[in-house]
């Protein structure tokens, strides 16, 4: 017969043991997140931070845990030559700046950084990490439903498109305000892990439906705060922060939506 104390033991190693075994299985999961702001507006400061700070500590979404690990201000580099030690070291990036039809202004007045001519981002083998893409920013993901919509502007082929490894996209196809709470919703919603482009876009639509809080918020009809887009890989629809697909690769079928 086994002596207690010897059952004790063997009790609380594997207590230990499985301990482990949980630690292991979520630092596995680690997910990052990185924050980039336009050298323009105030606002685009509030908008960022307004995200990431729901992330300062771990937060177990999933089989992933989330984190914020970057916070800079916007320069070509971080999208184009560096973007491997940048926006493409995280899991999610989210980006608040002007902008037009596939651009990004880093500088105020400056467009500076053309999505059509992105390195691809999300691309696995070459070390490259991103999965989610959010830009807050007006008219920068045009939709299908657009003048000028090309899906080689998004799709990576050869020179440029961000679409290589990259499973979803999201911002607006039409002009946009921002510095509201949008990215508080947003945040919320992601955490409660809904699918990340849903979460986008039902996070406007929360903004949509609230009171406006000033002036500097104007009430544009139903358009307020503007109209959301989103791109992806076909297969990627249904990715949220907890669990998502494997890495797409440039020739998968595209999948957009919109609103109007």
């Amino acid at each position: 017969m086994m002596p207690k104390r010897s059952v004790l033991l063997r009790a609380a190693l594997a207590a230990v043991v499985i301990t482990v075994l949980l630690s292991s299985h979520v630092f596995a999961g680690n997910r990052e997140i990185g924050g980039y702001v336009a050298q323009a507006e105030d606002r685009f400061v509030r908008n960022v931070w307004n995200f990431i700070k729901n992330f300062q500590s771990s937060q177990n979404i999933g089989s992933h845990s989330w984190k914020y690990d970057q916070y800079y201000y916007m320069e070509p580099f971080v999208f184009e030559g560096s973007h491997g030690s940048y926006v493409d070291s995280q899991d999610l990036a989210y980006v608040a700046c002007h902008g037009t039809d596939w651009k990004l202004c880093s500088h105020w007045g400056t467009v500076d950084v053309d999505l059509r001519d992105a390195p691809g981002y999300g691309d696995l083998p070459q070390g490259h990490d991103m999965e989610f893409f959010i830009v807050e920013s007006c008219s920068t993901f045009i939709s299908a439903a657009d003048p000028g919509f090309d899906w080689q502007g998004y799709r990576y082929n050869g020179p440029g498109g961000m679409m290589r490894g990259l499973h979803q996209g999201m911002g607006f196809r039409t002009d946009s305000y921002s510095d509201n709470e949008i990215p508080a919703y947003f945040a919320l919603r992601t955490r409660c892990n809904q699918i990340v482009w849903c979460a986008w876009f039902d996070a406007i639509q929360d903004e949509r439906a609230a009171p406006a809080r000033g002036p500097w918020e104007p009430e544009a009809g139903v358009a307020y705060p503007g109209w959301a887009s989103a791109i992806m890989p076909k297969q990627c629809k249904w990715d949220r922060l907890g669990s998502y697909v494997a890495d797409p690769v440039a020739a998968d079928l595209m999948y957009n939506v919109w609103e109007d």
